[in-house]
C-alpha cells in the first residue's frame, strides 16, 4: 500500500535548506517538540471519536514531515486527512493512523540521534 525507505533524505534536506544546518536543525527540532505532540494527540482526538479535531491537526502537522526529509509520510497523511474529511469507515482511519503511528517510532529515534550528533 504504502512503501517507507524509513531514512531521513538527508539529500532533500541538503537541497532544500541550502547544506545550512543550523535549519535543519532548527526543523527537526520543532518537528519533535510540537509536530511529534500534535500527532499523538490525534490518536486520543479518534479513540473519542472527534474525526474533524483530528483531521485539523492532521492537516496542520502534514506538511511537517516533508520539512524534515520525510517525503514518504506525505501520502498516507494526505490519505489519512482525506478519510477524516470525508469519514469513510473507521477501520481505514484506524489502519493508516497505526501504520504512520508504527513508520514513525521508528523515524524518532533518528531524528533525535541526529539532533544528538550535530550539538
Amino acid at each position: 500500500m504504502y512503501s517507507f525507505r524509513r531514512n531521513i533524505d538527508h539529500t532533500y534536506l541538503d537541497e532544500v535548506y541550502g547544506g545550512e544546518r543550523d535549519i535543519i536543525i532548527m526543523m527537526m527540532g520543532v518537528f519533535l517538540s510540537d509536530s511529534v505532540p500534535s500527532w499523538e494527540s490525534v490518536g486520543s482526538l479518534l479513540a473519542n471519536n472527534d474525526l474533524v479535531a483530528a483531521g485539523q491537526v492532521v492537516h496542520r502537522i502534514k506538511p511537517s514531515f516533508t520539512m524534515v526529509g520525510l517525503q514518504d509520510f506525505h501520502e498516507p497523511v494526505q490519505a489519512l486527512e482525506h478519510a477524516l474529511k470525508q469519514g469513510v469507515a473507521s477501520s481505514i482511519i484506524r489502519d493508516l493512523h497505526s501504520l504512520i503511528d508504527e513508520e514513525l517510532a521508528l523515524i524518532i529515534p533518528q531524528i533525535e540521534a541526529y539532533l544528538s550528533e550535530q550539538a
